[in-house]
């Protein structure tokens, strides 16, 4: 396998390289370059198999260069931003791994890219099937009692497994099988189209109790046509997976209508996404979501990929506004979501785990706001005991401290110690004058200063009041008690 790299640090390129070289295949051929000026002309000379590209370092003006080359790309980068999500999903990356790279996943990703011919499929010599799909013979392939299906499992790994199968299978009297990189072909005798259904439909329910996978079954349905233009029709059918999921016999003659959807959020779409974030709305959520997968509606997959992308960047804001970024397990789940909305090939899974995230998020901040507000009370409380001594301690300075209004502080405040304000902090003031009066020889007006009192008149009024004494009664009443 031949691996060109576009990576700016020297030590990551070098890394990477002796790890697959170690891991992945003695026989790699790897080329390093440390930036774009040159990445056509490498591709050129090189001819590589697979690209590992850094999205930070790739111009904009060669997304269309690098498509029309049809080599698979694996797309790199150091955060997973909106603006490089948009850049791997416009020139068809198959992967977008987030720095560091994750090599195991790096690895099983290469490992389900093999050198091969156009069209993906896998060259077996001597086979005229195969010759009629790599030389688009003009031969047509006679429909007369045989019929032509692709299929795909959901777990591409299981493709040999698949086949394997398949060849011990007594359903089919005649069955050709031709095993590609990431389906299968089969050409199969049959009577009638009832007994092919049939036929189909038990291949797709064995299936899954045999090796724990879901496959698609894409029959060819149109006119008599070469290999090939079979074998494309049924492949684009198959694609339909991404609005149907699993569990289908696609036909190929029914084609989907298919709508483009205006990838980035307009003002107004991202104002409704801080709204509805915000307000913990995830009725709207949503709404917003699921209406991408009705099936009445099919939008163009690359613009419903970037759309979501658009989407969770106005997450990743909601996120960092609540330091959530900072709970590993969230942020897991981020760059999960992320790499899910690029690669899953399933449109209703991708909403799912997206509504799934959000709600988690949302009931996380929604919990965390009610812990907080149960502890006002006490956060208020504990601010009192620290700046008792501060005579300009009063319920607005404490309000601004926590973050409230002052009115709600003082109702909830009463709500939760069943005192107002105002009055616990005067009673917590007497309560420490009263242990100064007994544990110091301070005058009492040095106490009532201590205590936050600026008018002694009044600390001795309201002493008097709760205590029943004066303060110079209270000191020598104790003093005589304790002789």
């Amino acid at each position: 396998m031949k691996i060109l790299m576009m990576e700016r640090d020297l030590a990551e390129l070098k890394g990477i390289e002796w790890f697959l070289k170690n891991y992945l295949s003695h026989d790699l051929e790897f080329l390093a370059i440390t930036d774009a000026q040159s990445l056509i002309e490498e591709i050129d000379l090189f001819k590589p198999d697979v690209l590992l590209l850094e999205m930070e370092l790739l111009p904009a003006q060669l997304d269309q260069a690098l498509t029309q080359y049809k080599i698979p790309i694996i797309a790199l980068t150091a955060e997973p931003l909106f603006q490089q999500a948009m850049k791997a999903i416009r020139i068809r990356a198959m992967n977008l791994f987030v720095k560091p790279i994750p090599l195991e996943q790096l690895k099983t990703a290469l490992m389900s890219i093999q050198p091969q011919a156009e069209n993906d499929v896998v060259v077996i010599q001597n086979s005229s099937l195969y010759d009629d799909l790599f030389l688009q013979s003009e031969r047509r392939f006679s429909l007369d009692h045989q019929s032509f299906f692709l299929i795909e499992c959901a777990q591409f790994q299981n493709n040999l497994k698949l086949y394997e199968w398949l060849s011990d299978l007594p359903i089919f009297d005649n069955l050709t099988l031709l095993p590609l990189q990431n389906r299968i072909i089969g050409i199969a005798q049959i009577e009638d189209d009832l007994q092919l259904s049939k036929q189909l439909r038990l291949i797709m329910l064995e299936s899954r109790k045999s090796f724990e996978d879901e496959i698609n079954i894409a029959l060819y349905t149109g006119f008599e046509a070469n290999l090939l233009t079979m074998y494309q029709s049924c492949k684009e059918a198959l694609s339909r997976r991404f609005y149907e999921g699993y569990s289908h016999i696609l036909k190929s003659s029914d084609s989907l209508q298919i709508v483009r959807l205006d990838p980035l959020l307009t003002p107004d779409e991202q104002q409704l996404w801080i709204d509805s974030l915000e307000d913990g709305d995830l009725a709207t959520v949503k709404t917003l979501l699921y209406r991408l997968t009705k099936s009445t509606t099919h939008y163009n997959q690359d613009d419903v990929r970037i759309h979501l992308t658009s989407i969770i960047a106005q997450i990743r804001r909601y996120m960092m506004k609540y330091q959530l970024q900072q709970l590993s397990h969230f942020e897991v789940k981020y760059r999960n979501l992320f790499h899910l909305i690029l690669e899953h090939p399933i449109l209703y899974a991708i909403v799912q785990e997206f509504v799934l995230f959000i709600q988690q998020l949302m009931d996380h901040i929604q919990n965390a706001q009610k812990q907080s507000k149960a502890d006002y009370a006490e956060l208020a409380v504990t601010y009192i005991e620290q700046h008792f001594q501060d005579p300009e301690l009063c319920l607005p300075v404490v309000a601004e401290q926590l973050n409230i209004s002052a009115n709600y502080l003082s109702n909830f405040f009463s709500r939760k110690r069943g005192i107002p304000f105002k009055k616990f902090v005067q009673q917590y003031r007497l309560q420490r004058a009263a242990e100064l009066l007994m544990t110091t020889d301070h005058a009492i007006s040095t106490i009532s200063e201590l205590v936050g009192f600026t008018d002694h008149n009044y600390f001795t009024k309201v002493f008097r009041a709760y205590f029943q004494s004066t303060p110079y009664k209270y000191k020598m009443k104790k003093v005589g008690l304790a002789k």
